[in-house]
């Protein structure tokens, strides 16, 4: 192609995709990042159950060990354990799978429209089948840790223990690795939510160059058996209409564009700068190409920095004129003074290849997103750039005028009936269109952050709480020979943060090493960003805290008598 067309196919690289990246690949990332934070909760749930399982199976040492003593073998122990475990990991699956058909409703009303076949999503028997594979693999993982801990018991130690038993080393050890791999994996998960809400507030602070609010739009397209090719007959019908348009009751300000910033379209054109040297039009420089009708610019409050807007002197016979934007200028001018130049549009056969002046100079404005700076951009009037169709934008005096498209429908079909018109739509609705991927992995991630956080401090209460109680006549003893109760709690809570602080550094470090893969979804923040960690430890630290600071407030209220007759 290059050979045989030099002109349009200089330098140009083409890439062959699968329709399946081609369809997911925008939004694969983050559902990768949600998966993978789907599986840091189960891992989390998992290590919770454990710990529990375990604590339970040690109040049972002595029970097992007269079943071992009986005869009893490992394997039929560790089996009825297992057993109960797959009964307690079928519950919560179904339980789980009667959540997810609600919250499937919740996922089409909250998710954004770009995300691939969002409304096929349905309970299936796929859904079940890999529910159930879950449910197994769950249950290998905290069902058989905590069965093989208890299943080997020292038979005459056990059945010379109190009803309660003791718990020996190993248990204390492997219940400490399940909750500092409950915090790690939590701050991990946090520090990611925290980067993701982060990015999204820095997303809705985006100037995006105008002023969205008090704007409505439509998309306004004529009829091709009409209006084809005939550029007399839509520059006639528009200038007619934006003259209507601009004596409705409320508008302050009515004006046109092709495309619409926000819309979803765009269009580039190529051209050259007269007066340099021209490489050849395969190798001239893209930029943005807007046509522009009526007050445009005032009705989007987008502000003339240099240089006249277009008026009535830029007819269709008129001298070619243009404008263009800051980054337009500080590109293919250095950031000096463009006003006077001419450019050449390649192909451009409305303007029949005559050179633009350029007469105003624009402020940049975002076009996509508000994820993505600012392009060159090229602005023609729509007299000398007439299309057949056209983004009619109107800045209304109040949020909510009543009528206004009634009226702005008979304007419409006062010119030409045959017309179809579409609903006005709000310019901060189409801004809100391009949040709703953010928002969505915003509002997932957080979900699960949260759910996380939940489940490790339960796990951290639950392993405090049962510690306070095996040490129940430990701490009798210690108050009875004049141990304060100050000291007490400090003992409890050094020992429980001393674990908590090691999941927290575990944590951290993944977090740092791992937070550098959702760099694509970030926006204005660092994968590294420091207040956003401080934050996660202070706020994991203290759920710990609150965690360990309720049973162990149980100890200090321990009655001396009572805990020495405890058994």
């Amino acid at each position: 192609m290059e050979q045989q067309f030099p002109d349009s196919n200089t330098g140009r690289t083409y890439y062959a995709l699968s329709l399946h990246h081609d369809l997911v690949g925008d939004v694969r990332p983050a559902l990768l990042t949600i998966v993978s934070a789907v599986f840091l909760v189960l891992l989390i749930a998992c290590a919770n159950v454990a710990n529990l399982l375990l604590a339970r199976a040690n109040q049972r040492r002595r029970e097992i060990a007269i079943r071992t003593a009986l005869g009893a073998s490992r394997t039929r122990i560790v089996t009825q354990l297992f057993t109960e475990g797959v009964i307690l990991a079928f519950l919560g699956a179904c339980t789980g799978l009667l959540l997810a058909w609600w919250g499937i409703d919740l996922l089409r009303l909250f998710g954004p429209r770009d995300v691939p076949r969002l409304d096929e999503i349905q309970i299936n028997g796929v859904v079940i089948v890999f529910t159930l594979v879950a449910t197994v693999v769950s249950t290998l993982l905290f069902a058989v840790f905590p069965a093989l801990q208890v299943s080997r018991p020292n038979v005459n130690e056990s059945l010379q223990e109190g009803s309660r038993g003791a718990v020996g080393p190993e248990s204390h050890r492997a219940r400490a690795l399940l909750v500092i791999a409950q915090v790690a994996l939590s701050m991990l998960l946090l520090a990611g939510a925290g980067l993701l809400i982060k990015s999204f507030s820095n997303l809705r602070a985006t100037n995006p160059g105008f002023e969205p609010s008090r704007v409505l739009t439509v998309d306004l397209a004529l009829p091709r058996s009409k209006y084809a090719d005939l550029p007399l007959k839509q520059q006639e019908f528009f200038e007619r209409l934006d003259g209507r348009l601009r004596t409705l009751p409320g508008i302050e300000a009515a004006g046109g564009v092709t495309p619409l910033p926000f819309s979803g379209n765009d269009r580039a054109s190529s051209f050259w700068i007269a007066g340099r040297p021209d490489p050849g039009p395969g190798n001239h420089p893209n930029a943005s190409h807007l046509t522009v009708m009526g007050d445009y610019f005032r009705a989007m409050h987008i502000p003339l920095l240099a240089g006249r807007g277009f008026d009535s002197r830029d007819g269709r016979e008129a001298v070619p004129v243009a404008m263009v934007n800051e980054a337009f200028v500080k590109k293919f001018f250095d950031g000096r003074k463009a006003l006077g130049q001419y450019i050449t549009v390649d192909h451009a056969e409305k303007t029949k290849d005559r050179p633009l002046e350029i007469v105003g100079v624009v402020g940049n404005t975002r076009h996509e997103s508000l994820a993505i700076e600012p392009i060159p951009e090229l602005y023609i009037p729509f007299a000398q750039d007439p299309d057949r169709r056209m983004y009619l934008v109107l800045r209304t005096s109040s949020e909510k005028l009543a009528g206004l498209e009634n009226s702005a429908r008979g304007a419409i079909q006062e010119i030409d009936r045959d017309i179809y018109i579409p609903h006005l739509e709000p310019l901060e609705k189409l801004i809100g269109i391009t949040l709703a991927q953010p928002r969505f992995n915003m509002m997932l991630l957080g979900a699960f952050a949260a759910v996380a956080m939940t489940l490790a401090a339960i796990g951290i209460y639950g392993v405090m709480a049962y510690t306070v109680t095996q040490r129940t006549k430990e701490f009798g003893i210690r108050i009875a020979l004049g141990a304060q109760r100050r000291d007490m709690l400090q003992m409890i809570l050094r020992q429980s943060f001393s674990v908590v602080a090691i999941g927290l550094a575990i944590g951290l470090l993944a977090a740092l090493a791992l937070t550098r893969l959702m760099a694509s979804l970030l926006y204005g923040v660092s994968a590294h960003d420091f207040p956003i960690y401080a934050l996660v430890l202070f706020v994991l630290s203290a759920a710990a805290l609150v965690a360990s600071y309720l049973p162990a407030r149980r100890a200090m209220n321990v009655d001396p008598m009572v805990a020495l007759r405890y058994e």
